[in-house]
């Protein structure tokens, strides 16, 4: 039962990290696709 609380909480800190990780990286749609042949 250790073991799989202690995997669930590491599954759980993974995933915050990721989602931080990814919200730090993106951009905004007008920002990724600001190129001369897009309108928008």
């Amino acid at each position: 039962m250790k073991a799989f609380l202690l995997a669930c909480a590491a599954a759980i800190v993974i995933a915050a990290l990721g989602m931080a990780a990814l919200n730090k990286v993106q951009q905004p749609v007008e920002e990724a696709f600001a190129t001369s042949g897009v309108r928008l």
